[in-house]
């Protein structure tokens, strides 16, 4: 299944893709996502993907439809998900 991410900030920067597509297996989660990502962009892996755990360095998260964020990267995402890459900074 095909599945886009739109990158924003640092990721946009370091891939100079405003969108990228990955292929994952159908209930892939968004750790496969991150894998594919980091397969694809190799430059993401390090300063937004945590090697080996595949893992997103915080605070870079997944958002769906720029609304919600999944609890975790454990989440199954479906054909129709479209996927944000973003850098959600803390404190106030």
């Amino acid at each position: 299944m095909l599945i886009t991410v739109e990158l924003f900030g640092l990721a946009r920067h370091l891939t100079g893709a405003k969108v990228a597509s990955v292929e994952v297996r159908e209930g892939a989660t968004l750790r496969e996502v991150s894998a594919a990502l980091g397969e694809l962009y190799p430059q993401l892996v390090g300063p937004i993907i945590k090697p080996q755990v595949v893992d997103l360095e915080s605070p870079y998260v997944f958002s769906l439809d720029g609304r919600t964020v999944p609890p975790s990267l454990d989440y199954v995402v479906g054909p129709e998900d479209r996927l944000v890459l973003m850098f959600v900074p803390a404190g106030g």
